[in-house]
């Protein structure tokens, strides 16, 4: 085999995007706004992602809105990333008290999302909630 072509034949066979047979197409299936009407105060009430793709990297940025009075409060853009085992969305919004872990993953055209609360202050307990959001 000529070396050039053995050379090409090894980038290809150890590229993470073909040697482990899948490919990432944008948007992924999280990307949009998702909204829950229903939630109660503190909890999601808005997720937004975006996604794009660059030289078959996925570049990922996500926000999400918590249930407050008079209007919802806003956690800013945040980059985000795939998550670990394939599947989803991971993204970790921090704030003055503590931060927010969501792992989210697009279903039939809803969001389910897992928050994990995580308190800045160690005497305080994290939370995890559950919550189910839809495409707006």
């Amino acid at each position: 085999m000529h070396p050039a072509a053995l050379a090409l034949f090894l980038i290809l066979l150890t590229s993470p995007t073909l040697a482990q047979g899948t490919r990432i197409y944008c948007p992924i299936p999280e990307h949009g706004i998702w909204v829950d009407p229903k939630a109660k105060p503190k909890q999601v009430s808005r997720i937004e992602v975006e996604s794009r793709c660059i030289d078959d990297r996925v570049i990922l940025r996500a926000r999400a809105f918590m249930r407050c009075s008079p209007r919802d409060c806003k956690w800013g853009w945040t980059d985000a990333s795939l998550r670990p085992g394939g599947g989803g969305v991971r993204v970790q919004l921090s704030g003055f008290f503590g931060s927010r872990l969501i792992d989210m993953r697009a279903f039939d055209g809803h969001l389910e999302a897992y928050v994990t609360e995580i308190p800045h202050d160690r005497t305080v307990q994290e939370n995890v909630t559950s919550h189910i959001l839809r495409r707006k």
